[in-house]
This record gives structure tokens, C-alpha cells and sequence, in this order.
């Protein structure tokens, strides 16, 4: 990954695993110096209702028979080619679908296309990938074929629901015939109760992914176990199948900001299935291992096995690890934005945006060394400003990923918070990891985990660049600030001969081309002309620039 200057900055995703964590030292365990508190994050719509219809007091009861599943009274319905399905509609009232038919067969188009999107999730997921068929529900619905019920699930949020009906087995897991209901538009006018848009992804393409993401949850329930507490691994699979099934629709980057954006708040080990929809694109990291690692999972999830243990033991059959998947997705989900190479795990990487940067310290001295605690499979970064005596100002960011598998493996392990320590050290050893031109090195101890490095030696410049700026092209102006480290807060005010200001603002320090550099967003209305800009950093004097705009 270059840059203008022609440097080449170096990076490392390295796996660490399988060592004794004493090596770290008595010290790094007696105390953590910033743990952050793993917290759900309630703003994130819940996409499907298979958890509102697992609810342990609905499975409850139908396993006891003392409520009945209720499937929704729809008019008519119509069958798939291959009789597989059976999708009930209305044609009128709130639950009506367009009645647009141009082919003529008399069924609307919506429901052709209905249909033509479960078969294509059959086709993708039973004959290519090779995941058991879901159930017959025998006459339930009028007939053999899995139904799947058209209704207004925007007042709800929903893009689909998948409902446990009637229990076939009881052990090693519990299997459930499901029946299925989907929207009947996806329109970008429906909307929930409390006034939020119902969905990210609208029309047909909504329809087609909740067709995938849906029928695999008949799959799970069906084929493989029903485990309520754990929904995690259910949503992320299902969440893959629209990846799979559909790879140009790209509602699961929505739910992947969110983690870019606040990566404490999502570790893989959170078992809610809101998680899942974060972790969908985690598929493609296990696509790449040997031994059909996820189909592998769910055949150990059917054998009684507990969904994370099943993906552990998975793993490890198919010849790989889950370490190795964990830092395959650590580097990934760094290489995004404007630091998006070929990712292969998160296509279109460059358009998600970057790896949220957890904390910004500074190493000073020969080393530095610092300590805290994270969830397992939590993802953070760490920006350091680098300061040594001998050498150029650098910056380098730490990626850390906490890859345990026994960890994940186990329910009395799972929820701990795991320490680290991350050592800097300006005169690198051999067991340290080289930041680029930066001179410096890292490690990270234990080695239970999994981590990138990149650093680079940065430059100054004397003036605002560049200039003159040409609003019609690029409103924005880098204004040098030496003697500040990334993150930190900066004055700027940008005024007009007479002195009345056009720009006021506190705005960020950040890395630019190698430079350390405050970001100016000029308005593109601006009159051509001769500026005065001032810089007011708290440990200096004011600096004042003059600035040209055409």
C-alpha cells in the first residue's frame, strides 16, 4: 500500500496461539489500564423475527400444547415448479401484493418472483452447498411443501420471520417444521411503529435475500437443532445465504458499519442474534478454510454439540483453526475505506467505512508498554504516536483481536474479559514485529491472539496545502500542525480581508500523505480571493497563514 512519497509501508498479520500466557508476566494480570465494557447496542434494527418466534416461553408452550402455532389466514396461494413451496397471499386488503401479471399466467409478478427466490435458495443451498433439506410440515398449509405466508410485516420491522411450528424431535437437539412469512412490497415509504424506515434494502432485492436468509432458518430448525440461546451462529449463517444466493445486493454492509463503528460492542462471542447480522460476511472468512468448515458446524450443532464449541470443533476438523479464521478477519476488517486493498471477505471494502480507532496514546522513550482487557473475538485498534529522541516523529496503529477458540468454546470462559499487553519499542528486537519506515517495533503478549501492524515515519510541511485551493475541484484544505499527534483537538478560523470569520471550528488532527495535518472544509460557495487562517494549538502561540482560493 503506497503513497505519494513513494514509502511502502510494511504490515504483518500475524497469528499468535498455542503459548504460555505466563510469558506476559505477573504484572500485565494485576491490573488493566483501559478495559472497555462490552455493551449491545440498541439502535440496530432487528431484521428478522425468528428470535421474537423462539422465544423460550413460545417454545414452551407449543412443546406442552398449551398454545398452538397460528399461521396467518391469507386467500390464495401458489405453488413452486417443483412443489417445494407454497407461497399464500391476498390480493386485497393490508396484506394485498401488487396485482401487476405481465405474464399472463395469473399469479402476480411479486409472487413469481417469490417463488423463483426460494428455489433459487433451494438450488444454492441444499444442491450446491449441501445442507440437508428442511422438513415436510405434511399437510399443514394444505400441503407437504414448506408455506410461506406474503404479509405487511412493515408496521413490525421485520424483513421475514421463520416460526418453529411443531416439534419432530427432541434429542440430541430439538427439530421443528418451521413455516415462513415475508413482506408483502418492501417499499422505502413502510415504516415501523415508532417511525423508523422498515428497511435498508427495498422492492425486489429485498425480497430475494429474506428469501435466502428465511429458508435457511428452516434448514437450522428443521435439520440440523433448534438452540434459543444461542442465535448468534443461526442469524450469521442465514445472513451469509444472502451473500451467497444474491452477492450483488449488499444489505449486510449496513449491518457491518455497525461493527466497523463500534467494534467493542459486537465481539464475535455475543450470542444475540443481532450479532450475527454484523458477523455475516465472517462466511466468506470460513469459505476459505478447508473442510467446508460452516456446513461442518451445523452437522455438529445437529449432533448435540453447542453452536460455538460445533465452530471450534469445525474448524479444527477441517484441518484449520478458529485462530487462523479470526486473523484472516482481523486483517479484513482493517483493509477497508480508504485502507481497502483486495478483500475478498468484504467485497466492495472500500465503500464500508474504516476500523473505528479504539484508543490514541502516545510511546515515548526507547519502550512503552500498555495493558488492558478485551471480549473474546472483539476487534480494536489502537493508534500510537511514536516519540523517540533519536528518531523522526511516526504514528503506527495495532490491531487486536482476541482469537481464543478455547475461550469461544466455553460458556464459563466466553463472557471473560482476556488481557493483553502491547509493547512499542524504538529499537526493535527480533521478537518484535518492524512498523515500516517508522524505525520502531511492536508486540503483543500473550500469544492467544491475533494482530496487523502498520506504521510509517511522517513528514512535515510548511503551509496549507494545497494552494491555491480550487473549490470547483476539492473544497477541503490540509493545514500542518507540528508539534500535535494524531487526535488531538486543534483551533482553526479562516476570515475574509475584513476580518469577518467564514470558517470557526475545533476539527481533529489526523495523517494525511504522511503528514500530520487538521482538515478545513471550506464552504464551495466561497468568493475567490486572499484569506487569513489561524491555527490555535494549546501548546503554542497562534500561527496565522495566508491562504489563496480561486
Amino acid at each position: 500500500m503506497g503513497n505519494d512519497q513513494g514509502d511502502v509501508p510494511l504490515s504483518y498479520a500475524v497469528q499468535l496461539f498455542s503459548g504460555d500466557a505466563s510469558r506476559m508476566g505477573a504484572v500485565l494480570f494485576a491490573f488493566l489500564l483501559f478495559a472497555l465494557p462490552v455493551t449491545a447496542d440498541d439502535d440496530l434494527p432487528d431484521r428478522c423475527g425468528a428470535g421474537m418466534q423462539g422465544r423460550p416461553d413460545r417454545i414452551h408452550g407449543l412443546k406442552h400444547g398449551t398454545i398452538q402455532a397460528t399461521r396467518p389466514m391469507l386467500a390464495t396461494f401458489a405453488d413452486s415448479p417443483s412443489g417445494r413451496f407454497r407461497v399464500h397471499y391476498d390480493t386485497t386488503g393490508v396484506n394485498a401484493v401488487d396485482l401487476a401479471d405481465a405474464s399472463a399466467n395469473g399469479i402476480p409478478d411479486y409472487i413469481d418472483e417469490c417463488l423463483a427466490a426460494l428455489e433459487h435458495a433451494w438450488a444454492v443451498e441444499i444442491d450446491t452447498l449441501g445442507y440437508k433439506e428442511p422438513p415436510s410440515d405434511s399437510l399443514d398449509g394444505g400441503s407437504g411443501a414448506l408455506d410461506v405466508y406474503v404479509r405487511d410485516l412493515g408496521p413490525q420491522g421485520f424483513y421475514g420471520i421463520a416460526s418453529p411450528d411443531r416439534l419432530m424431535r427432541q434429542s440430541p437437539t430439538e427439530l421443528w417444521t418451521s413455516f415462513l412469512e415475508l413482506d408483502n412490497d418492501y417499499s422505502p415509504t413502510d415504516s415501523t411503529t415508532n417511525g423508523r424506515p422498515s428497511y435498508t434494502t427495498t422492492g425486489l432485492d429485498g425480497l430475494r435475500i429474506t428469501c435466502a436468509h428465511e429458508f435457511h432458518h428452516a434448514v437450522q430448525n428443521g435439520a440440523y437443532g433448534y438452540i434459543a440461546q444461542h442465535r448468534m451462529l443461526y442469524e450469521m449463517t442465514s445472513t451469509w445465504m444472502e451473500i451467497r444466493c444474491w452477492s450483488d445486493v449488499r444489505d449486510w454492509a449496513f449491518y457491518t458499519k455497525a461493527l466497523l463503528e463500534r467494534p467493542a460492542s459486537w465481539p464475535f462471542s455475543r450470542a444475540s442474534g443481532s450479532n450475527g447480522y454484523v458477523w455475516g460476511w465472517f462466511g466468506n472468512v470460513l469459505a476459505t478454510l478447508p473442510g467446508n468448515v460452516l456446513r461442518s458446524t451445523w452437522e455438529l450443532i445437529g449432533q448435540g454439540r453447542m453452536p460455538f464449541a460445533a465452530l471450534v470443533e469445525a474448524c479444527k476438523s477441517g484441518g484449520s483453526s478458529f485462530e487462523e479464521a479470526m486473523c484472516r478477519a482481523t486483517e479484513a476488517l482493517y483493509r477497508t475505506g480508504t485502507r481497502a486493498q483486495s478483500n475478498s471477505y468484504l467485497p466492495g471494502a472500500q465503500l464500508l467505512p474504516e476500523l473505528a480507532v479504539g484508543s490514541t496514546l502516545t510511546a515515548s522513550g526507547s519502550s512503552a508498554t500498555f495493558t488492558g482487557s478485551m471480549a473474546t473475538g472483539e476487534v480494536r485498534t489502537f493508534r500510537f504516536n511514536l516519540v523517540a529522541p533519536s528518531s523522526e516523529k511516526a504514528n503506527a496503529d495495532v490491531v487486536l483481536a482476541i482469537s481464543d477458540g478455547r475461550l469461544l468454546a466455553s460458556d464459563t470462559l466466553r463472557d471473560r474479559p482476556s488481557a493483553y499487553g502491547i509493547t512499542l519499542n524504538a529499537t526493535p528486537g527480533a521478537q518484535d514485529v518492524p512498523l515500516a519506515s517508522t524505525g520502531w517495533g511492536a508486540r503483543v503478549m500473550p500469544d492467544i491472539h491475533c494482530f496487523v501492524v502498520e506504521g510509517s515515519a511522517l513528514v512535515e510541511t510548511g503551509g496549507p496545502f494545497p494552494q491555491p485551493l480550487d473549490l470547483t475541484s476539492a473544497p477541503r484544505l490540509w493545514v500542518p500542525v507540528s508539534g500535535t499527534f494524531i487526535g488531538q483537538e486543534v483551533k482553526i478560523t479562516v476570515l475574509d480581508l475584513d476580518m469577518r470569520p467564514v470558517f470557526n471550528e475545533s476539527v481533529r488532527v489526523e495523517k494525511f500523505e504522511r503528514r500530520i495535518v487538521a482538515p478545513v472544509d471550506l464552504n464551495p460557495d466561497l468568493a475567490p480571493g486572499t484569506y487569513l487562517l489561524y491555527l490555535d494549538v494549546k501548546s503554542s502561540s497562534p500561527i496565522l497563514h495566508k491562504i489563496f482560493v480561486r
